[in-house]
């Protein structure tokens, strides 16, 4: 066990020794290797609730899961409708977005319902991301665009789910970064016709436009959103200062300007960058078969951690509770995938109970279980009927609870002085 406060996560294109690691970032020591799972591909590595990792298999159509405090798999095999090119986790654990060529698939995690298929792009999706309060996701493609997404009117498949679409760029976005603050947040892009474009995402506006010297693969911004973070092709890392206002919206930078504010460390196209909860370590992972820790102030290597094939994956993590102790057995909630899309109608039949003890929150058990029952048509048909009759002998009370209310209220309307009732109409009218 480590008493690091963040660890890093990283796989690579080889799958020699594992499908991805946990490491200690100041010392470079393995701390837990995840097997068996195939080699995963760029930008589909995830974590669920902190209790499960996800990955896409580079080049199978197929999805693995492990318990977090486990070296192996799951048994269940989540297949999809092609080898994914970015998967996203709402940040509540609920829905989980896949991206195959130019379109992609919501799927509900603890139903395994496949909700809706999506196919707005014109070329291949190569960045996925969700907000923090996970009600709207962003997409970038090949097709020089950036769309963002409204969840809930996604799954309803309304007209108006796409909430902005950016087509500010000439060459394929590479990658995006989405910061904190649901839709007061910032959104940066970055594409390979060398510009790195910044909005506002309650507005819809650009805020900032820096073309550099060089097509862009990645970036990143510290948590402060005070400093910006873009590798190129070439394996340089170029930093840039927000917090000066420019004159103007757009900033060209040359060479002259990136020589004091480069790292130079990787030898090919670097293809991973995260930043550290304390703003003061840089992660960047290359096409070079090594992951470079920086120390963001003085611009200097910490530590480089060799793999045996290009990094795909490499981001900080907070060290989960449970990586550690394989005492716990932790149960997988999440059924296969439907292959299926559901309609519109299961959709909305759709109902989830979530029942989980009153306990007090410093009692909590990290695995305490969540009992979860699913009602509607994806249930089942049996359950559809109970549901109907229980309706029915609602509806039922009710128009009789009414029918008595009107006639009461009728009777006292109509009473003398002395109580004595005049008469009563000759048919109540039902409720």
């Amino acid at each position: 066990m480590t008493d690091c406060v963040e660890i890093a996560i990283t796989s690579d294109g080889s799958e020699q020794h594992w499908s991805f690691c946990a490491w200690d970032i100041r010392t470079g020591t393995q701390l837990m290797p995840y097997r068996h799972g195939g080699a995963p591909g760029a930008k589909t590595l995830q974590i669920i609730n902190n209790q499960y990792v996800v990955a896409g298999h580079q080049a199978k159509p197929l999805l693995n899961i492990w318990p977090i405090n486990r070296q192996e798999p799951v048994n269940v095999r989540y297949l999809l409708p092609a080898s994914p090119r970015a998967v996203a986790v709402s940040p509540d654990g609920n829905y989980c977005i896949v991206a195959h060529a130019h379109s992609f698939n919501i799927y509900n995690l603890a139903t395994g319902a496949n909700m809706v298929t999506v196919s707005h792009h014109y070329g291949n999706i190569t960045a996925l991301k969700f907000t923090d309060d996970g009600s709207h996701f962003i997409s970038a493609a090949h097709d020089c665009r950036v769309v963002v997404w409204s969840l809930a009117k996604t799954l309803l498949q309304k007209d108006n789910k796409m909430l902005y679409e950016f087509a500010d760029y000439t060459l394929p976005v590479s990658d995006i970064y989405v910061g904190k603050g649901g839709m007061k947040a910032l959104l940066a892009a970055a594409s390979l016709d060398r510009s790195c474009k910044i909005y506002d995402l309650a507005s819809g506006k650009m805020v900032l436009n820096v073309v550099f010297p060089v097509a862009l693969s990645v970036l990143t911004i510290n948590g402060l959103e005070t400093e910006l973070f873009v590798g190129d092709k070439k394996g340089f890392i170029f930093t840039c200062n927000l917090q000066s206002a420019p004159r103007s919206k757009e900033i060209h930078l040359h060479q002259g300007l990136l020589l004091d504010n480069t790292l130079k460390g990787h030898q090919k196209a670097v293809t991973c960058l995260s930043m550290s909860m304390d703003n003061e370590t840089l992660l960047s992972g290359g096409e070079d078969d090594v992951v470079i820790v920086w120390h963001v102030k003085t611009r200097q290597q910490l530590k480089v951690i060799p793999h045996k094939g290009p990094i795909t994956n490499a981001f900080f993590l907070i060290t989960p509770k449970l990586m550690f102790d394989q005492s716990v057995a932790l149960p997988v909630p999440f059924p296969m995938f439907h292959k299926t899309t559901s309609s519109r109608v299961d959709r909305e039949m759709l109902s989830m109970d979530y029942t989980v003890k009153k306990r007090a929150l410093r009692d909590r058990p990290e695995t305490e279980p969540v009992e979860i029952t699913v009602s509607g048509k994806v249930a089942g048909k049996a359950n559809e009927v109970s549901e109907t009759q229980r309706l029915e002998k609602v509806v039922h009370k009710l128009k009789t609870i009414n029918r008595d209310l009107y006639q009461q209220s009728i009777r006292f309307m109509m009473a003398d002085e002395n109580g004595k009732a005049k008469g009563t109409p000759k048919q109540a009218r039902k409720g």
